[in-house]
């Protein structure tokens, strides 16, 4: 494939487990790697290209952030900024998909939490641009599912419904089929993320999306400080054993505080740092496309040659064939003269 102005960007969001991948593989026909609802597969934005319904299409599978592996942060950082290269670039995004298993049990916080963080990627405008899709039904709509679905369409999904998502259903391919055949009809938008990254060059920690992030780890901060201050204002009405059990819950803490502080500086320092990370693989993606791009123009040239090369030979034939017509038509015009001539002499 060839990624040019013509082909369609799809950006697939949503919870790990929830099944992007495995919806990747459906629609797209190739292998792609699936985890289980208890880890994720997708450690970095994966790009998978694709034909449907003639059109070429990119689909982008992105880990969730409730990745077991990775810290929001890092999701965060490689999801922004791949985003914004391809934006740099001056290729967008026409429709995302957010997918949620509707046979979850519960809805689960980190699904709130995980949908803040796409309304703050994506931006209330791009909504026109997203279907949020459900799947797990089996081949019944069981009423537990339905339930769930109208709690979805009241409740937590309600005020994205309002400003324009679409929700759907996804048994089967064919239902992939219709979905990605209407999204791919969509104008491309210009994701929040991407414009205050690349139009307004903000770092993430500026973002929307890195701003939340931000007042989450300073939240994390603030309790696992408390805690520390209550153990150490304490620490001498401890007895021996609780002491022990203390110096090691502080220990806990305070490596955790360290992830924190590395993640903070983290978001503070990607504008540099996670774009120079991301920037290797997406250049070397790049070098790979523009391999594949001269391979495509070098089978494009050898066609259009072997065209004008048959088109040539059609054209020799038509004057020879025109030719033996021409020829023809005078050897009747010749024998018609004759007849007449003859005809007039007998007469006369």
């Amino acid at each position: 494939m060839i990624l040019d102005k013509e082909t369609k960007i799809v950006l697939v969001l949503g919870l790990t487990g929830a099944g992007k991948s495995y919806l990747i593989r459906e629609i797209s026909g190739q292998d792609v790697k699936v985890g289980d609802d208890l880890g994720s597969c997708t450690q970095k934005i994966e790009p998978v290209r694709c034909q449907i319904s003639g059109q070429s299409v990119i689909i982008l599978d992105t880990p969730g952030f409730d990745d077991t592996n990775r810290s929001d942060t890092e999701v965060l950082a490689d999801v922004a900024d791949y985003l914004a290269l391809l934006y740099s670039r001056n290729f967008k995004v026409c429709g995302i998909i957010y997918l949620y298993n509707i046979d979850e049990i519960r809805y689960r916080g980190n699904a709130a939490r995980n949908l803040e963080m796409f309304e703050k990627l994506c931006g209330e405008h791009s909504f026109k641009n997203v279907v949020m899709l459900t799947r797990g039904w089996g081949s019944d709509a069981l009423p537990s599912a339905l339930k769930k679905e109208n709690t979805l369409k009241n409740n937590y999904w309600k005020l994205y419904l309002e400003a324009g998502c679409r929700i759907d259903r996804y048994l089967d391919v064919d239902d992939l089929i219709r979905i990605f055949d209407t999204i791919i009809q969509r104008s491309p938008v210009v994701l929040d993320i991407q414009r205050e990254m690349v139009d307004e060059e903000k770092p993430l920690d500026r973002t929307a999306a890195g701003e939340l992030l931000n007042r989450d780890l300073a939240k994390q901060k603030k309790i696992f400080d408390e805690e520390i201050a209550t153990i150490t204002r304490n620490y001498h009405k401890y007895t021996d054993q609780m002491r022990e059990e203390m110096d090691k819950s502080r220990l806990e803490m305070e490596s955790a505080l360290k992830k924190l502080e590395v993640e903070r500086l983290m978001l503070t320092d990607s504008h540099k740092r996670a774009q120079d990370a991301s920037k290797a693989g997406m250049q070397e993606q790049y070098r790979q496309l523009e391999k594949e791009r001269e391979g495509e123009n070098e089978k494009y040239k050898q066609r259009l040659k072997e065209a004008e090369t048959e088109k040539n030979g059609v054209a020799r034939e038509k004057a020879e064939l025109e030719a033996i017509l021409k020829h023809h038509n005078n050897q009747k015009s010749l024998k018609r003269k004759e007849q007449e001539f003859w005809g007039a002499a007998v007469a006369f």
